[in-house]
C-alpha cells in the first residue's frame, strides 16, 4: 500500500496565562481559533505541545469523516504591546 505524501498547513495560535478553577494555580491556555479548539499547559511549551498533538488529533478526525479541513484566513488583526509611561 502507498502512503500518501503529507502536506503542511499552519494554524494561528493563542496562548494566553490563566488560573485554574478550583485549585488556583498559574497555567497557560492555548487556542486554535480557526479549529475552535483549545488546550492547556503547565508552561508555554507545554501548553504549545498541547495544541499541536490536539490539532492533529481534531484534523486526523475530520479526515475520518472526510469533512474538509478548515483553512487559516489571513488576519487583518495586528497583535503588539506598548510600553508608555503615566505619572506615578
Amino acid at each position: 500500500m502507498r502512503r500518501r505524501p503529507k502536506r503542511h498547513i499552519e494554524y494561528r495560535i493563542v496562548i494566553t496565562p490563566d488560573i485554574r478553577t478550583g485549585t488556583g494555580e498559574h497555567g497557560f491556555t492555548a487556542l486554535a481559533p480557526t479549529l475552535g479548539i483549545a488546550t492547556g499547559g503547565d508552561s508555554v511549551e507545554e501548553a504549545l505541545q498541547n495544541i499541536r498533538e490536539l490539532i492533529t488529533f481534531h484534523l486526523g478526525c475530520l479526515r475520518k469523516e472526510k469533512r474538509s479541513l478548515p483553512m487559516e484566513q489571513p488576519a487583518p488583526d495586528f497583535i503588539t504591546t506598548a510600553r508608555v509611561a503615566v505619572p506615578a
